[in-house]
């Protein structure tokens, strides 16, 4: 059957973004990408669920596609919206979750300014520095990412986040030897950093097949068989041992590093390394925060009700993960503070009706006088 589309162009911070959506009727799948001058920078996906639109006819798909397209422009809109919202105050964490959340959608140009905003706000917001050069690296500019990051680690030392992403630029700068350096000082400060280990045996790899008559290296042969070891260090880690598709990638990449099959033991480690992170459950996590300081997201309990569902069903997938465990405990302490609102205007409410009604009275009272703690004790969370 012919796919249905939409198309349609938005304006937001001083860009024209074009919104391509099409939707197959048999598959009941709707897809939506985002063009930022001709480039691809996101991409949305939403399967409707059985069996509840099984009967679906054009003319209700149709309705559907539209309103997905029309979500994903709002969306667009108002992240420029809160980014403006931002250049209004001084608050640092907000540039810097901005910026991740720039990062996340591929508007890297965006993400740099953010991350270089919130370093002016505060110069000893160190995640800033490491975001930044993660921005930096995104955009091929290995050499802006390397100075910031070593920035970063000479205003904090102890911070292996830092050290770990150094290791990445200079890796990509095929600057081996200084690459390990730096993941071993990560692993220094924390010897569990289980994405060092895997970055190593793939800077191991890659050493061999890019430079495998370097001096200053080890032979080839002992740079395989540390990248071996680095593997095989991952996997006694406590959250992979478990997971099973994880393994599946760690075997086959020993496999093939065993039958000298460099290029594609790499390739599937490359592969095993988007699967221990999770961008898009980042992004989530990072975009509510902003929407409920900024775009109101904390008074409309049909947003809280879906964030907390998204978080739920991420949970599911990844219970390891702090994050997400410390983002929905603030989901469910918004919820609990709209609903202790509710609860006092009721209180209110029915005093107001009955002025003789002394037990509203006095639950009115106590939640109003005892209930600014609870108030106050969110806020300072959010700070």
């Amino acid at each position: 059957m012919e796919q249905i589309g939409i198309n349609s162009n938005v304006l937001a911070g001083g860009k024209l973004f074009h919104i391509q959506t099409a939707g197959n009727m048999v598959e009941k799948m709707i897809k939506s990408e985002v063009y930022d001058g001709g480039r691809v920078i996101m991409m949305h996906r939403k399967k409707l669920d059985e069996p509840f639109h099984q009967y679906l006819n054009r003319e209700q798909f149709q309705e559907f596609l539209s309103s997905f397209h029309h979500e994903i422009a709002w969306e667009i809109e108002l992240l420029f919206y809160i980014r403006d919202k931002i250049k209004t105050v001084k608050h640092a964490i907000s540039n810097n979750k901005m910026g991740l959340v720039f990062l996340r959608k591929g508007m890297v140009d965006e993400a740099i300014g953010e991350f270089a905003e919130a370093i002016e706000k505060d110069n000893e917001m160190i995640e800033a520095y490491n975001n930044l050069g993660m921005a930096y690296m995104q955009k091929s500019a290995w050499k802006e990412a390397i100075d910031i990051l070593k920035k970063g680690c000479e205003l904090a030392p102890q911070f292996p986040d830092l050290r770990n992403n150094l290791g990445l630029a200079y890796t990509k700068m095929q600057t081996y030897l200084e690459a390990l350096d730096a993941f071993q000082s990560a692993l220094k400060i924390n010897p569990n950093y289980s994405e060092v280990y895997l970055n190593m045996a793939m800077t191991h790899i890659e050493s061999v097949i890019q430079a495998p008559e370097n001096k200053i290296l080890p032979p080839p042969s002992i740079r395989k068989r540390r990248a071996l070891e680095n593997i095989q260090k991952i996997v006694t880690f406590p959250g992979y041992a478990d997971d099973r598709a994880l393994q599946s990638k760690f075997d086959k990449a020993i496999k093939e590093l065993a039958g000298d099959e460099l290029a594609k033991a790499l390739r599937s480690l490359y592969e095993a390394r988007e699967m221990m992170q999770n961008p898009k459950m980042d992004e989530t996590i990072h975009g509510f925060y902003l929407k409920f300081l900024f775009g109101g997201a904390g008074k409309d309990d049909k947003v809280l009700n879906d964030y907390r569902a998204q978080m739920e069903r991420g949970l599911d997938e990844n219970p390891n993960y702090a994050d997400l465990h410390n983002s929905l405990g603030l989901v469910y302490l918004i919820q609990c503070r709209n609903l202790f609102l509710k609860a006092v205007g009721q209180f209110k409410k029915a005093h107001d009706i009955n002025p003789t009604y002394k037990n509203a009275y006095r639950n009115y009272k106590l939640v109003q006088n005892d209930g600014r703690e609870f108030l106050n004790l969110l806020r300072a969370i959010l700070k």
